[in-house]
């Protein structure tokens, strides 16, 4: 859910709240509000539930794959490092050669591929049990190496369904919207009726119905720092002493900005090792951008030392 379907959704649950709230009198004389209310109320709680599923933090399931994964390789390296150990002593050269592997290998192998290695060095070794016991390969160091090949293979398909499932849950929302959309507009033209006779429950109403817009605030100022070559400086500490204090530091490239200040007339302070520090005063008007460049002059060995 984007920024813009945040606020909508922000709405629709203000609006519906005041419809649940309103005096069964006056929804009285609205033929069918109480009934496209519910219908809405319903698609909102969708909407919620949906919102909660599309955010859920879907990295678990790699993560989980990627320790799983890990564990497997780990114990059949260890396996066919003692297979070829065993091999080397026996002079087996062929099974020997059956078992090298370099661990780096294994990690830069696909997910299937080092599930079929790992399976192929269990196979090698488990008819070898009697002869491996000296070199630490049991029954049960085996049935691990088969339990965690089992696991991994379970596991790999988990993120791609993961992407499958939020791709579904975005297209069921954007298809909600739409038809939370169509029940606003009915519901609309029903308040309409009343917009003479119930003069405050229409501008209630309609208040609610506006659309807030809290996902992006737009720059209220940004400027470049530079030096008296023209040369950015980066690192400065910009503070505006509003009503509460703000402040940010430039980029590598001496660039700073500042979203949502509230209006008014503002210091500015512009500070950085080894540079005179600056105060301007500027006048902040919200909906509006200040444009403001300044150049910072290099301290003298006196303000250095202070």
């Amino acid at each position: 859910m984007d920024a813009r379907q945040e606020d909508v959704l922000s709405m629709q649950i203000v609006t519906v709240d005041l419809l649940e709230h309103t005096d069964t009198a006056i929804l009285d004389r609205m033929p069918q509000i109480v009934t496209v209310t519910a219908a809405l109320r319903a698609k909102v709680e969708t909407l919620r539930n949906f919102k909660n599923g599309q955010m859920l933090n879907r990295s678990g399931n790699r993560m989980t794959k990627e320790e799983i994964r890990v564990e497997m390789t780990q114990k059949g390296f260890e396996t066919a490092a003692a297979v070829c150990a065993y091999a080397i002593a026996e002079s087996n050269e062929v099974l020997e050669m059956e078992v090298t592997y370099v661990y780096s290998d294994l990690e830069r192998m696909r997910d299937t591929d080092v599930a079929d290695t790992c399976q192929s060095i269990h196979e090698i070794a488990f008819p070898l049990l009697t002869e491996l016991a000296d070199y630490g390969v049991t029954a049960e160091s085996l049935g691990k190496l088969k339990d965690a090949i089992i696991e991994f293979n379970t596991a790999m398909p988990k993120p791609r369904q993961g992407i499958v499932t939020r791709k579904t849950i975005t297209e069921q929302i954007a298809l909600l919207f739409e038809e939370c959309s169509e029940l606003l507009f009915r519901i609309d033209k029903l308040v309409t009726m009343v917009r003479f006779s119930e003069p405050t429950f229409y501008s209630d109403y309609f208040g609610s119905r506006r659309i807030v817009d809290t996902g992006s605030r737009k720059l209220s100022l940004r400027g470049v720092v530079t030096d008296e070559l023209g040369q950015p400086i980066d690192k400065v500490i910009v503070a505006i002493e509003a009503s509460s204090l703000i402040s940010t530091k430039t980029t590598a490239k001496g660039n700073y900005q500042f979203k949502g200040v509230e209006g008014g007339f503002w210091p500015v302070v512009f500070k950085r090792d080894g540079y005179t520090s600056e105060k301007v005063f500027l006048a902040i008007t919200p909906g509006l951008r200040v444009d403001f460049n300044i150049t910072l002059k290099a301290a003298s060995e006196q303000e250095r030392s202070a």
